[in-house]
């Protein structure tokens, strides 16, 4: 799987790297367990999603397995 840093503000700026089968469910983990507790996708704005290398040795805050399909999701 891939790793994606995902940087969103609300009410101050959050930043996740999280292993994920593509940026969309890598935005939707974020979203689901990043913080700051929005109401419907509300209030996160200034998406900055960058897929990092392979061979990258950053520290994995969640995985594919952090997703839950029927949890809360945010349009970006």
């Amino acid at each position: 799987m891939a790793l994606y840093t995902i940087e969103a503000n609300y009410k101050n700026r959050h930043c996740l790297t999280i292993e994920a089968p593509d940026a969309d469910t890598a935005v939707q983990i974020f979203y689901q367990k990043g913080g700051g507790d929005p109401i419907d996708g509300d209030g996160w704005d200034d998406f900055d999603v960058e897929e990092l290398d392979e061979d990258s040795d950053e520290f994995v805050d969640y995985t594919a397995e952090d997703y839950d399909p029927e949890g809360g999701k945010t349009t970006w």
